[in-house]
């Protein structure tokens, strides 16, 4: 499972199913990775990983409201499946990915809007 790109959130209407994403807002100071992925079952797990890694490649740190508006805010995967937050859910998402990579505890209201 890998990312191929990224796609406007007006593209999501009609043609792709959700792979991962939803409502959040759990993810506070002190949490890592680890205590995001558990969420997850295997497959969403790979999606998850995935978009980490792409995350991390694009060293993206914009913020729920990006996620829905920018013209490149919605993750496509390789199997043809996106993922769509949430403000709150996105927050979860970066703070995560961030947290982990920088040893800093932020929490999804530092990626929230």
């Amino acid at each position: 499972m890998h990312l191929l790109g990224w796609i406007d959130y007006s593209e999501v209407e009609d043609g792709f199913e959700e792979s991962i994403g939803g409502f959040g807002g759990f993810f506070v100071g002190g949490m890592r990775w680890k205590d995001y992925i558990e969420q997850y079952n295997e497959k969403g797990a790979e999606y998850a990983e995935a978009l980490r890694a792409g995350v991390l490649e694009r060293k993206l740190k914009y913020n729920g409201s990006e996620h829905q508006n920018s013209i490149e805010g919605v993750p496509v995967f390789s199997d043809g499946t996106i993922a769509t937050f949430s403000f709150r859910a996105w927050g979860d998402l970066i703070a995560a990915v961030w947290s982990e990579e920088e040893n800093i505890d932020y929490s999804y209201m530092d990626f929230y809007c």
